[in-house]
């Protein structure tokens, strides 16, 4: 009796996981209504809360900031005027090892700033990236930050980059939105 409860579950677990998208349970449709974005999930990455990690332990983390009662030359200086904290972040876990690189991309549509920042873990760990995409919505800061564990960059950066191409906005429905303080973000 107990070995069937068990294969039940199982196979209600197995429908739950692939049921409605048409996609695997390896790829799919991830939807934050209540902060405003959808995206695919790559194949062999999983989400947890508002981060997304491959199996080789990348991380896309997404913060969703309110430009709600911002400083307004903060805001008429977006995105340029988010970069050093994201430098900040970026000194407090790694140690950069050359001068960051910015380029102007989208995201879901919007323009966006994407800066990338060569680091090491450790002084002996092979080379890896921070990267990080601001992208404005209406009253919104998205900061999408990716970083790898050395090594893995090159490997799992495609993952990222069909992720964001696959970024779609939505109307935020009560957006769980926190202000830009100098606090970096939890280690991950």
């Amino acid at each position: 009796m107990r070995g069937r409860a068990v294969a039940i579950l199982f196979a209600a677990a197995v429908v739950a996981g692939c049921s409605g998208s048409g996609q695997t349970p390896e790829q799919r449709t991830v939807e934050d209504h209540e902060r405003g974005y959808r995206f695919v999930l790559p194949p062999g990455w999983r989400t947890f809360g508002w981060e997304a990690r491959s199996s080789s332990g990348s991380l896309l983390t997404i913060d969703v900031h309110s430009l709600i009662g911002a400083d307004a030359k903060f805001v008429a200086g977006l995105p340029q005027s988010v970069v050093p904290q994201l430098e900040a972040w970026t000194l407090y876990y790694f140690s950069v090892v050359d001068k960051p690189v910015s380029r102007g991309t989208t995201v879901g549509g919007a323009s966006a700033l994407e800066v990338v920042y060569p680091t090491r873990i450790r002084a002996q760990d092979p080379p890896s990236r921070a990267e990080y995409w601001v992208v404005r919505n209406g009253s919104l800061l998205y900061i999408l930050r990716a970083t790898y564990p050395g090594g893995r960059a090159d490997a799992d950066g495609p993952a990222v980059r069909d992720l964001l191409a696959s970024w779609k906005f939505l109307e935020a429905t009560a957006p769980g939105a926190k202000p830009i303080g100098t606090t970096p973000p939890p280690r991950s």
